[in-house]
């Protein structure tokens, strides 16, 4: 009897297996990141970029020396100890040795820069300054709120949401003015706009490498977005997309929230395109990424009744 239910499972076996039934082989990429590098790592790791771009001597890589850190730190990051650790990183390159010499071969490590390069290849580079079309290598991302407009904010990724069902919250809260107006961090391509009941006014805007999508919610009830702009659009870093505000949580449109005025902004990393939606995103804090790119805030000028963006850094593609 034995004999005949083995004989039994294996003719079943084949025939699942011949009918195209075998398990597919799963894809082989990042499904999760936890970015915790304090602003002031973030800070001192650009400063050594920018410091050492033009050297022949050094090659320091933004990514790679977070991903040094984040390796020996087993990303449990300290500022006083980091920052240590970014001088004697300095002093090995200087005495010929490279980033990759420390860790080349470990998997931690190239996980690590693998992610932070997702996050952060398109933050520093070269691009033309606009107010003297002069080129220059540095910060090109800018922060959301657009420059001398008031915000506040504190780290609240991950906190509990109850709206709709129970949830965590996967953005960043930066609360201001309604009418602030707001710019795009980077360079993209906008892929969603209009209503939705849980962020209201809302634009999506994907990454010119498809590496990020940022996502910026809440806005202006009767006037949330910048003139002319939709779907398919190109953006730039810096430029004005639309106004600070507090609609959402309502299946009607251009409906108020009963709470505090502000910007909610997204970062979402896709390594592969079924990352886009559904269980398998990957969204990041943005709290230390904000505070990174505070020292990088758009111009503004009233233009009737709306904001238009002045004197911006323009990427060199």
């Amino acid at each position: 009897m034995r004999k005949k239910i083995v004989i039994l499972f294996l003719i079943l076996a084949t025939a699942f297996l011949a009918c195209g039934f075998a398990p597919k082989e799963e894809k082989s990429y990042i499904k999760w990141v936890d970015c915790n590098v304090p602003y002031q790592v973030l800070q001192r790791a650009y400063e050594l970029d920018v410091k050492y771009h033009d050297s022949d001597k050094v090659e320091f890589d933004f990514e790679k020396s977070l991903a040094y850190l984040a390796t020996k730190n087993g990303n449990k990051f300290n500022v006083k100890t980091d920052l240590k650790r970014l001088g004697e990183l300095e002093k090995a390159l200087l005495n010929d040795k490279k980033i990759d010499d420390f860790y080349g071969g470990n998997k931690y490590y190239k996980y690590y820069v693998e992610s932070y390069e997702a996050i952060f290849s398109q933050f520093i580079g070269e691009y033309i300054d606009t107010s003297t079309n002069e080129k220059c290598y540095g910060l090109k991302n800018y922060h959301p709120i657009a420059a001398n407009f008031w915000y506040s904010h504190y780290d609240d990724f991950g906190v509990s949401r109850s709206y709709g069902f129970k949830r965590k919250h996967l953005g960043h809260d930066i609360m201001g003015s309604v009418g602030t107006p707001i710019v795009a961090v980077e360079d993209g391509i906008i892929t969603d706009i209009g209503w939705n009941k849980y962020g209201g006014w809302r634009l999506g805007i994907r990454s010119l490498d498809n590496k990020r999508s940022y996502y910026y919610a809440h806005l202006r009830k009767g006037h949330p977005y910048a003139e002319n702009i939709k779907n398919g659009d190109k953006v730039a870093a810096g430029q004005v997309i639309g106004y600070l505000g507090v609609t959402g949580y309502s299946a009607k449109e251009d409906v108020n929230m009963k709470c505090k005025p502000h910007l909610h902004i997204g970062m979402q990393l896709i390594f592969d395109e079924c990352q886009i939606q559904g269980p398998k995103e990957i969204w990041i804090d943005m709290y230390q990424i904000t505070k990174f790119l505070s020292s990088n805030r758009a111009k503004v000028v009233k233009d009737g009744k709306n904001y238009k963006s002045i004197n911006l850094k323009r990427s060199i593609d």
